[in-house]
Parts: C-alpha cells; structure tokens; sequence
C-alpha cells in the first residue's frame, strides 16, 4: 500500500509537469523561493523530474524498489527508507546542486536498506551461498560507490548510505523486539 501509493502520488505529479512546465518550476529545489518561505521545497522536489527524461528510470524504480522493501521490511519501513533519505537528498541537494529535482535521491534510500537486509537477514532466507556471496558483491559494491559519489559531491551518495543505515538501524531494531 505504501509503494502504491508514493507511486501513484509521484506519478501523477511527474506526468503533470509534462502537461504543464510550470508545475517543475514551483517545485523543484530553488533556494531562493525556499528562503522566501515556500517551505514545500524542502520535499517537493522528489514529485517531479529535471531532466524530465530520468522519470523513465526514477519513477519505476519507486516499484522496483518499494515493492521488495514493503514486504521485507513493512509499509513504515518502506515510508520511513523513501522519505528519510530523500530528505537527506534534498538537503545535500541544496547545497551542493541548488537547482534541480527528482526522486532518484530517495529510489537510493529503498536501495540502501535492501543491501542492509541483504547483509543482516537474507542469509537466514535460505539463499544458496554462491548467489548471496554475489549479490552481497554488488551491495557493496553500490555503498563503494556511494562513498565516492559523497566524496565528489554527489548528491546521491549520502541518501544510498542514509539508507543502508536506517535500513540496518530498523532491522536490528526488529530483531531485538523479536527475542
């Protein structure tokens, strides 16, 4: 429920600012209008896409990502890796790319807390080591890359990472509760 509906919220906002551009205007990060009060810059800028043409990829990966998350983890936890880390996107996002939108920033945070499940409960599913081992690989290998992405100012690094540590923060916290 919670990747459908961040979908279709997101979707819907996305394809109106192909209708109409000024909708991308008033909501993308804009520091100034920021400044000036439009305080709904601080998340709206995960509603739309600049450049438009990322919306092919970000937009699905809401599904792509979302749908894993909330079963694996729950329609909170789902909320909480999509919102928390897109916020920290944004945040990152103003000062280091003050103009520009979309929600790759928080599709990262659902990623981050897939590699910490991938890392702290996916062994316990069952999953023949080889495999593991290979998707472990390539989960560590996106939060190397993160680091990097940080390092060179990226703004998608910090929300990759903002997830993996929530992620993990959640599914210990789960584990605990479970004893």
């Amino acid at each position: 429920m919670a990747t459908a509906s961040v979908l279709l919220v997101t979707g819907a906002v996305t394809a109106a600012q192909f209708a109409w551009p000024e909708v991308l205007s008033a909501l993308r990060r804009d520091p100034d209008a920021l400044a000036r009060g439009e305080w709904w810059r601080a998340l709206s800028p995960l509603l739309v896409q600049d450049p438009s043409w990322q919306s092919l990829i970000t937009v699905p990966g809401i599904a792509l990502l979302g749908v894993p998350v909330e079963r694996l983890l729950g329609s909170r936890a789902m909320l909480a890796l999509y919102l928390v880390p897109g916020a920290v996107g944004e945040l990152v996002g103003y000062a280091w790319q003050p103009h520009g939108a979309g929600n790759s920033v928080a599709d990262l945070g659902l990623a981050g807390g897939l590699i910490a499940w991938l890392y702290l409960e996916a062994g316990d599913r069952g999953w023949p080591r080889p495999l593991l081992n290979r998707v472990r690989l390539w989960g560590g290998a996106v939060l190397a890359g993160a680091v990097v992405d940080t390092a060179l100012r990226d703004i998608h690094g910090l929300p990759t990472m903002t997830g993996a540590a929530l992620g993990a923060g959640l599914l210990l916290r789960r584990r605990r509760r479970a004893r």
